[in-house]
């Protein structure tokens, strides 16, 4: 799945729209967050329900970046890069955050009841590649969420 992945993106083409932010890490820019994603959808065929998914796990990862690696200081900025195309919806978000481990990230106990810590768990279940690139000796941390939109391309290997 993931060479296939790695293949639609390298295969977007001029018909892809893509869009490059920077963003304060405040809760307040997550509403123009999800409205600059929706917006972006609507050069192509997309449902609602798939849409959803997608704001869903960008707000996720994004809360992520707003409380867990910059502790809600609004002062720093996290990148953010759109791409889509007909065959794939691509989110990068780009930040710094020392000393983080994407492997260290606990998968929650779906049997007990706990408040928080889905975060990642359902972006990995909504989306079709959730890929982190932490550097550590830089600090810089960059996650690539992929929505594969056309399973047709995919399913006949590229």
């Amino acid at each position: 799945m993931a060479r296939n992945i790695e293949v639609l993106i390298q295969q977007a083409g001029p018909e892809s729209v893509l869009v490059e932010l920077q963003m304060h890490g405040d809760p307040r820019c997550l509403a123009l967050i999800r409205r600059l994603i929706g917006a972006s959808a609507t050069s192509i065929a997309i449902t609602g329900l798939v849409l959803n998914d997608i704001k869903l796990a960008v707000t996720e990862a994004c809360t992520n970046v707003i409380k867990h690696a910059y502790k809600y200081d609004n002062t720093r900025k996290f990148e953010l890069k759109l791409l889509v195309s007909p065959y794939l919806f691509q989110v990068r978000i780009s930040y710094n955050d020392p000393g983080f481990d994407p492997s260290t990230i606990p998968v929650p106990d779906l049997t007990r009841i706990q408040e928080g810590g889905f975060g990642v768990f359902i972006m990995r279940q909504i989306m079709d590649d959730v890929f982190y690139h932490a550097d550590s000796t830089s600090g810089a941390v960059e996650l690539r969420l992929v929505k594969i939109l056309d399973t047709v391309l995919t399913n006949s290997g590229g």
